[in-house]
């Protein structure tokens, strides 16, 4: 049996403007898995927890994949889509398999913790089947496979969370344009694909800051990305929030090179008041009454802090200096409704190919 893993994320500074291409974003992988487990079989099925372990047949009509309609299904097999279509153009024989994804970026209920879940099982899938069918893939190769995969399933996904879940650690990023790849991928196939330059696409490991610690809170409320978010960040109306969020997040990479608290504190607190404006100018449920006690309780005790992803509920993020500020937080947060998640740093070390 194979088994190849991809950890979750946490988006640090630069959502919604990352939606358009070529703008930045800063996120960190983080220690919450979803491991997806391959073996030799006589049909092809798929059971996960993430979808009440139930098996899964899925079956090959004509070369194209069916499978039944099931909530968390699509992305896996969007993922296992491309990369049998990658196989086929290369020559190389598709193999039956049993496929057994495990998460951990979820509760005890299902409920997930906004960890980038869809990310997560994409990349743990595709790793697992190219491995399984001995494909050996640089990390490059792995990104744009599980982004072929995602956009598939949602055109408008910045990639990001892809990103985080496939190089690990800190990471400034900036996503390429998915109409063109969505239109090429439909034309061309994945071969091609895979070997040509992606305009917009930038992905550069940053150092994990010494100085200050990340820490994320959860507001009980999962949250979902409004379909129409793209159109309306990438409408002429928001141009301003995107240069001012793209300042934010190129001054913010600079201060986490240097590793400088407090440029990284003033640029964590401006990338807050940017989704603030956004959201009252917009209406799209960026700052919940959940999320912004969560801050409140943050700068209370002298940290700085803002949503996480999407808005509208799961995560948000805190950077804490000292010891004695992280348990005041913890503290103050759970009292005030909010659940700690003792989330670290996945390394960038980790799990490479």
């Amino acid at each position: 049996m194979i088994a190849c893993r991809a950890p979750g994320k946490l988006y640090i500074a630069g959502e919604y403007a990352v939606i358009e291409p070529g703008f930045p974003a800063v996120l960190i992988a983080v220690d919450r898995y979803t491991t997806a487990h391959v073996a030799e079989a006589d049909a092809t099925a798929v059971t996960s927890d993430l979808f009440g372990d139930k098996l899964i047949s899925l079956e090959r009509v004509d070369g194209r994949l069916v499978a039944p309609t099931c909530d968390g299904l699509d992305y896996v097999t969007s993922a296992i889509w491309v990369v049998e279509r990658l196989l086929t153009e290369l020559g190389h024989p598709v193999r039956q398999f049993r496929l057994r994804l495990t998460s951990a970026l979820h509760d005890g209920r299902g409920m997930k913790y906004g960890l980038g879940s869809s990310a997560a099982v994409t990349v743990a899938t595709i790793a697992a089947l190219a491995r399984f069918h001995g494909l050996r893939l640089e990390l490059m190769d792995r990104y744009r496979l599980a982004m072929l995969a995602t956009i598939r399933v949602a055109p408008d996904c910045s990639g990001g969370d892809v990103a985080a879940s496939t190089w690990g650690g800190w990471i400034s990023y900036r996503g390429p344009d998915r109409g063109t790849l969505s239109r090429r991928l439909r034309r061309d196939g994945v071969e091609v694909l895979l070997r040509e330059n992606w305009p917009g696409l930038s992905v550069k490991a940053l150092p994990t800051p010494t100085s200050a610690r990340v820490v994320a809170g959860w507001t009980g409320h999962p949250a979902t990305t409004r379909a129409e978010a793209g159109v309306i960040v990438g409408d002429d109306s928001c141009a301003g929030f995107r240069a001012a969020s793209r300042d934010c997040v190129d001054r913010l990479s600079a201060a986490i090179e240097d590793d400088d608290p407090m440029r990284i504190r003033e640029q964590l607190r401006r990338a807050r008041l940017l989704l603030e404006k956004l959201d009252t100018a917009t209406g799209l449920g960026i700052m919940t009454p959940e999320l912004a006690g969560l801050c409140a309780i943050a700068e209370s005790v002298g940290a700085v802090a803002k949503p996480s992803g999407a808005g509208g509920g799961d995560c948000g993020i805190a950077l804490v200096t000292s010891d004695a500020q992280l348990t005041q937080l913890r503290d103050r947060w759970r009292a005030g409704g909010i659940q700690p998640l003792p989330l670290h740093t996945h390394p960038t070390e980790q799990d490479q190919p």
